[in-house]
């Protein structure tokens, strides 16, 4: 009964289908799943580990990772609105900060000393014992003041 009543819906032109109850349970059962997939990946608490030993795990989220970041930027003179985009390779932890510069600004310099001091920071400090390193980004120039 079932399959014969599957071979008529499948029959169906499609301004047939759509006053047929059935589809439109199946469009908002589609609905539902594909809003609730993305409320789970929203509101998933993701952490990355930064070490482990015998005494257990310390891990840190990703949030803070990017504050640890804004913050060592903030001591930069020439650097504004950082943003960090994380990447893992298996256990591997690499940071791609994306910055605005002001125009005259030594860029290697810059890149040198973001990443110095976020080396020590995550490595000399929190030790990190999975992190690669930094990429920049500069994703503009900002007017001097």
């Amino acid at each position: 009964m079932f399959f014969e009543h599957w071979k008529n819906l499948t029959d169906l032109t499609f301004y047939e289908a759509i006053e047929q109850p059935f589809y439109w349970y199946a469009i908002l059962l589609l609905l539902v799943l594909f809003i609730s997939l993305i409320a789970f990946r929203k509101f998933r608490k993701e952490l990355i580990e930064v070490f482990h030993d015998e005494d257990g795990h310390v891990q840190i989220t990703p949030n803070a990772l990017h504050e640890l970041v804004k913050k060592s930027c903030e001591g930069i003179s020439g650097v504004f609105s950082p943003s960090t985009t994380i990447q893992r390779k298996r256990s591997a932890i690499r940071l791609n900060i994306r910055i605005r510069v002001q125009q005259n600004c030594n860029i290697k310099e810059i890149r040198s000393t973001l990443q110095k001091n976020i080396e020590k920071t995550l490595i000399e400090n929190l030790s990190f014992t999975n992190f690669e390193g930094v990429d920049v980004i500069i994703k503009g120039f900002q007017e001097e003041a």
